[in-house]
């Protein structure tokens, strides 16, 4: 297989493609929401990631051991159950652009439970980078300071899915460090899996797919989530990182945001100048962030003075 250090624009294309995908991710969650409810959204995402990660992984299985089904299941409800529930219910009330541009608040969060989980140190420019990520969060909700007590509301829940995706990293970098990415991504869908599917037949998902003449169209978009979103994007994404570097894969955070704000503009969402400057303040704050490498690195480094 071609190595990606040495093929650049093949790099380059997959990051593209990855930053695409996650950054349609929103616009797909919308078009669910013409047939399903947003949990039906959210299990059935999950459902179908689960059942194309057995398919291509399913030896991965032997890896699950009584010392880590544990940090699996923190992975597993905090990387994947509740971000789908909370995202698709965030979209059900605002548009998909500004959950798109919330999302990307993660690497905020990351370091932040970060430095207590691991004691480490910081500077203040990241200092500066969180104050500034909250303020951008801030005025894409409450833009001219006018208080809109629905926004500032279901603004709370992609806010939250982000914190919910920065616990998943933290114990992922803390708890897994002795799996695969493939074997995590398996074992983690294990215990949200197969709840999903069982939840989604205690709904009225089988009457909808029956009498609503949009419910196969829109079941299509939930399935690109699922297994391209959600399972294939992270195969990718740790392959970049481990062909290229964690700072070169990592900063397709700044790229997922600008797609979701061109599909609001293409969906004829309300998008205005108020969009572009929360999303640049969020994304000059995770910018500040990440100056000194991602929370992986500094880990590491951490590591590397204690030893």
């Amino acid at each position: 297989m071609t190595r990606l250090k040495d093929s650049p624009i093949l790099a380059w294309l997959l990051f593209i493609a990855l930053a695409c995908v996650w950054g349609s991710s929103f616009i797909l969650m919308k078009r669910g929401l013409n047939s399903f409810s947003y949990g039906q959204i959210g299990m059935l995402r999950i459902a179908l990631a689960f059942l194309f990660t057995v398919f291509i992984a399913f030896p991965h299985f032997k890896y699950l051991s009584r010392k880590n089904w544990f940090p699996l299941f923190i992975v597993g409800l905090f990387g994947n159950g509740l971000p789908y529930l909370l995202f698709p219910l965030a979209i059900s009330k605002l548009d998909s652009s500004i959950v798109g541009i919330l999302n990307s608040m993660v690497p905020l969060f990351t370091l932040i439970i970060g430095l207590v989980w691991f004691k480490l140190s910081v500077k203040w420019l990241s200092v500066l980078g969180i104050v500034l990520g909250f303020l951008g969060a801030f005025w894409l909700l409450m833009p001219d300071l006018k208080f809109e007590s629905q926004k500032l509301t279901y603004g709370a829940f992609p806010i939250l899915a982000t914190v919910c995706y920065a616990l998943s990293i933290n114990t992922i970098n803390s708890r897994l460090n002795d799996l695969k990415p493939l074997s995590i991504t398996l074992l983690s869908l294990l215990f949200v899996g197969i709840p999903a599917m069982v939840y989604l037949f205690f709904t009225d998902f089988v009457y909808i797919m029956q009498t609503d003449n949009r419910a196969w169209l829109n079941f299509g978009y939930i399935a690109i989530l699922g297994i391209v979103g959600s399972s294939l994007a992270i195969i990718v994404f740790n392959y970049l990182i481990q062909q290229t570097s964690s700072l070169f894969a990592a900063s397709v955070t700044y790229a997922i945001p600008i797609i979701a704000l061109l599909w609001g503009v293409i969906d004829g969402e309300d998008v205005g100048l108020h969009h572009a400057l929360g999303m640049l303040v969020i994304l000059i704050g995770v910018y500040l962030v990440n100056r000194r490498g991602s929370l992986k690195e500094r880990i590491q480094r951490l590591k590397n003075k204690k030893a």
